[in-house]
């Protein structure tokens, strides 16, 4: 955002807007204390912020900017390693009574009740009174000094009259060039002056990126504000959300929060608002977010209560903002804002004395606008439960107009926004994310090429293909990689996997012995060219077109650099099974497909199996009869054993919780005892191989889609 212009304004009259006046701000007798300012920023450009703010303010000789010091608390485990340092007891024997302490934070009463209940602490205790008198007084002082991450403070030029350096104002040190406060963040703002929190955001840099990419291979010329400024509520941009295809979108992208949206349907901007605030522990414990998921989709009817209409008619009746509290407590109770907000802290950290003048308060002015008693007290009990909770609203909208450009560039641009998000997803959240990818469409990850590929993700614009980037596979780190980028980008292409070897390890195919500085040697090793194979980046140049054929690629490999290809590793029965190698370039790359169905056709099965149709995964994502019989072939992911009690015998039994995988498609399939016991082999310690079996589909309630079940006696094999 660049500023155009800016032009000055007088006015004869002070104008006020709710408890500010322009020109003069605050009201100040109606406010308990000065605004937190959060403003994100990209993370990579936060040192920028800071540089600009030095350059702006540190002018004429004056030391203006610095940043909050912070204090680490002692906590009790602290504690007792310390005094009993002094006292020179066994490190190992304290540092195992410590281990015993569960949470740092506990207190002295807690201590003494986990004392009660275990006798080693017991006798540690006994043994040593002295030291846990010493303790005491510590508990909770400070302990180390360091730098707070984001809090930025610009100190007054002026103060009464003179000129002031910010070291005139309050105590400050230097720490590792810095200018720390030797005050916190809370006594700072105790003495008037305003704390800024400058953080750096992780997300706007993705979104930046996503946008000079946009704009480069577009022409689109959009930027953050062009977005947030255009309509919030496009209908195409919320059913991608409403699908759960949040994958890469901030704030949305987790198990919980994407089937928490399927349940909602956010469909505008204040849903999404809302949807941040919501998805918390205290509104889901407490009901008010399936309150508004209920009156949303018109199950229930919203519940108004006296004059609070025009406060929570976005939200459906349900108290889900800090700033609906400061409200209520204005329109209803005839408070301040200031008091309003000072309510919100009061109630949230639970100050007993001052809630209960601000409730005598509230009432009153309750009584004064005629709001009849019991809808006054109604409305208090509302407040007073879910103030502990309830979300800033300014923080959620700010979260949820983020969350929109994300899913806007999905939506417009999948390209470049895809682009981006491969260079920072994790691995194990690969296979979701191709598969959204599958499912919006018009892009394709195609598997690394060595003429291609580079450090990270590169995109082909005109054919929509994302290669698959060189670092992404195992033994080749962004060194690596980029050696060979700039050995291609230097001398051109390579034409074959013989002509690779000979230019990146030059040095070993001439006859020149001197040793090579550091900063000069080649980074990449013979390991780093099998996996190279083995993922599949050498098959257009030397034109394979089977997996099968990379086995010849590996033993060139070895002839030119002298490695041995061992028998381990390449097993003779598996070198001509497709499946052998297709696994080898998931584990190794992350990318790869295997042809489940040829592996499902090649083995041996009763006739009694073959009458039941083959599924893909994929297919029982579709609506299906309940009960619904199929076979698979899939790769076990993760097997989990796990106990319940029968509620008819209340005996103890087990069933297993597997995640099978067929490339990038995942679905959970579920044993039960009797089952369990008779095809427990097939799976237990076979994570990563192949299984075959019949399967019967069941809609889960709870994770609201199809799981799978096997049931007792049906036919299970590992290939």
């Amino acid at each position: 955002m660049k500023v155009q212009s800016i032009k000055h304004v007088e006015n004869a009259k002070l104008t006020r807007v709710l408890d500010c006046f322009v020109e003069r701000g605050y009201v100040k007798r109606a406010h308990g204390s000065l605004p937190d300012i959060d403003i994100d920023f990209e993370s990579e450009r936060r040192p920028d912020v800071k540089e600009y703010l030095e350059r702006r303010y540190n002018v004429n000789k004056l030391e203006r900017v610095f940043s909050a010091g912070t204090f680490s608390a002692e906590k009790i485990k602290s504690a007792v390693k310390d005094a009993a340092r002094i006292r020179k007891l066994n490190a190992g024997t304290v540092n195992y009574i410590t281990a015993i302490f569960e949470d740092d934070e506990m207190t002295w009463t807690d201590l003494m009740n986990l004392a009660y209940n275990n006798k080693k602490v017991y006798d540690f205790i006994v043994k040593y009174p002295d030291l846990f008198e010493e303790i005491m007084p510590i508990i909770g002082q400070p302990r180390s000094a360091s730098v707070h991450p984001s809090a930025v403070i610009v100190s007054p030029e002026y103060i009464k009259g003179e000129v002031r350096n910010c070291y005139e104002i309050l105590p400050i040190k230097k720490m590792d060039g810095l200018l720390v406060s030797e005050l916190t963040g809370v006594d700072i703002d105790e003495m008037g002056l305003l704390k800024c929190d400058v953080l750096a955001i992780a997300e706007l840099s993705r979104i930046a990126n996503m946008i000079r990419l946009v704009n480069e291979n577009y022409h689109a010329n959009i930027s953050l504000e062009s977005i947030v400024q255009g309509d919030l509520n496009e209908p195409a941009v919320y059913e991608v959300i409403k699908k759960g295809l949040t994958q890469g979108v901030f704030q949305m992208s987790g198990d919980g929060i994407t089937r928490f949206i399927k349940q909602m349907k956010p469909s505008n901007i204040n849903d999404l608002v809302a949807l941040v605030a919501l998805f918390r522990p205290g509104p889901l414990d407490s009901g008010s977010s399936q309150a508004y998921i209920d009156c949303k989709r018109g199950d229930v009817e919203p519940e108004y209560l006296w004059g609070t209409y025009e406060i929570v008619k976005d939200t459906y009746g349900q108290l889900i903002y800090q700033e609906q509290v400061s409200k209520i407590a204005q329109k209803i109770g005839n408070l301040s804002l200031g008091d309003g907000v000072n309510l919100v802290k009061a109630l949230s950290k639970k100050k007993i004395e001052k809630v209960r003048k601000f409730k005598d308060k509230y009432f009153e002015g309750a009584k004064e606008n005629g709001c009849p008693k019991e809808a006054a007290e109604r409305i208090w009990e509302i407040v007073e439960a879910g103030a502990s909770y309830l979300f800033n609203q300014s923080h959620a909208t700010a979260y949820g107009l983020t969350g929109y450009i994300g899913a806007w560039l999905k939506v417009h641009y999948p390209i470049a926004f895809y682009t981006v998000l491969l260079k920072w997803v994790d691995k194990d959240k690969l296979p979701t994310l191709m598969n959204e990818m599958r499912e919006i469409g018009n892009a394709t990850i195609t598997q690394p090429d060595i003429n291609i590929s580079g450090v990270d993700f590169v995109t082909n614009f005109q054919t929509n293909e994302i290669y698959w980037s060189l670092s992404r596979i195992k033994q080749i780190g962004a060194k690596q990689a980029k050696y060979i980028v700039d050995d291609r980008e230097l001398f051109g292409q390579y034409t074959s996997l013989e002509h690779f070897i000979k230019r990146i390890f030059k040095r070993k195919f001439t006859e020149n012995d001197e040793k090579l500085p550091e900063s000069e040697r080649c980074p990449v090793n013979s390991r780093s060219v099998k996996h190279l194979i083995m993922a599949g980046a050498f098959d257009h140049v030397e034109g394979i077109s089977s997996v099968m054929e990379r086995y010849g690629l590996i033993v060139k490999a070895s002839e030119l650099l002298g490695f041995e290809v061992s028998e381990s590793q390449f097993p003779d029965e598996l070198k001509d099974k497709h499946y052998f190698w297709s696994q080898q370039q998931i584990d190794i790359a992350g990318i790869g497909a295997i042809d489940y169905k040829r592996i499902y056709d090649n083995v041996d099965k009763p006739n009694a199996v073959k009458k039941y149709h083959y599924s893909d995964l994929r297919e029982f994502t579709n609506d299906l009869p309940d009960k619904y019989t199929a076979s698979i072939c899939a790769t076990i992911a993760e097997i989990d054993e796990k106990t319940y009690k029968d509620k008819r015998t209340g005996e103890t039994k087990h069933f297993g919780k597997v995640m099978l995988q067929q490339n990038t498609d995942m679905m959970q399939l579920v044993i039960w005892n009797d089952a369990w016991i008779d095809c427990k082999k097939n799976f237990k310690d076979k994570r990563g191989s192949i299984v075959v079996a019949v399967v019967q589909v069941k809609y889960s309630d709870y994770d609201e889609k199809n799981i799978l079940q096997i049931n007792k006696g049906a036919f299970v094999e590992n290939v």
